[in-house]
């Protein structure tokens, strides 16, 4: 209290004002009766579990939610608060889709960076299957492929559950079908490369030869695409060549042809660097 009052004399005179260190803003919260975020976070997941909250106020909550776990305290709070099964339950196909929306951006928001928030939220066996599920659908795609993206980096558990619930069926149909945007295609790759990051390269490998993922990622090599796209989709292949991947021919052939248009179209767009790597694996 002291400190508080201290503070409180020298902004009245301009000569100490700024001299006295400010109080602590936690204490103040405390002392003023206002309440400490992970209240805050109770209230919000409150407002969310309630059937009378409405559904434009649920989405309020949810906001503000997410502006809390922004904090990396507080995105480990909510293992410690027991809020999961809370958040995943939202991620359920009969929510409605702002619902679910918003849950896949707390989902990646806690767990973007965050080693303990990964392994927290990958413990819930519905967790990673329900994100594939909204995954799946248009409407929610985005938003879940950024939870997948930022939940899968580093993290091998996270993966062998992407992988046992058939994850690696979302990515080639993403990244083939030409009515996907390219935001999203961009945060397949995100995705994809996350998985590259996961520690399982044989397994990894394994399936990106299954699914044709050279070739697909290829196919992004184009004037049409944006250039953010097609960098990205060099730059995986790329990462591919640098670890030690062994290609098909069916894949070298097609990364000879790309090869070919980029030094006749887009030389003055990409990475020459990586264009020179790329050239290690030509016919």
């Amino acid at each position: 209290m002291d400190k508080i009052l201290n503070w409180s004399l020298a902004q009245q005179d301009p000569e100490t004002a700024g001299k006295v260190p400010a109080p602590d803003s936690k204490l103040l919260a405390k002392l003023f009766g206002a309440a400490d975020d992970p209240q805050l976070m109770k209230e919000a997941i409150a407002v969310v579990q309630s059937e009378e909250a409405e559904l434009e106020t649920k989405l309020t909550a949810l906001e503000n939610f997410e502006m809390l776990i922004e904090n990396l305290d507080n995105a480990n709070n909510i293992e410690n608060m027991k809020m999961w099964d809370a958040i995943i339950d939202l991620l359920s196909l009969e929510k409605e889709l702002e619902l679910q929306q918003l849950a896949c951006s707390i989902v990646g928001t806690a767990v973007q960076n965050n080693d303990k928030s990964q392994a927290d939220f990958t413990k819930y066996p519905q967790g990673v299957p329900s994100l594939i599920a909204l995954a799946h659908k248009k409407e929610s795609r985005l938003k879940s492929l950024y939870a997948l993206s930022s939940l899968i980096r580093n993290n091998t558990k996270a993966y062998e559950s992407f992988d046992e619930h058939k994850g690696w069926e979302l990515i080639g149909p993403i990244l083939s079908d030409d009515e996907t945007d390219n935001k999203t295609k961009l945060r397949s790759l995100s995705l994809l490369s996350s998985i590259l990051s996961s520690g399982k390269q044989e397994d990894v490998w394994d399936h990106i030869r299954q699914y044709d993922i050279v070739i697909k990622l290829a196919s992004l090599i184009s004037k049409e695409n944006d250039i953010s796209l097609v960098d990205k989709a060099i730059n995986i292949i790329v990462e591919l060549i640098r670890a030690g991947f062994k290609f098909t021919d069916s894949d070298r052939k097609v990364i000879t042809e790309k090869v070919g248009f980029i030094e006749t179209e887009l030389m003055d767009v990409v990475n020459l660097d990586d264009v020179q790597i790329l050239r290690q694996v030509t016919l």
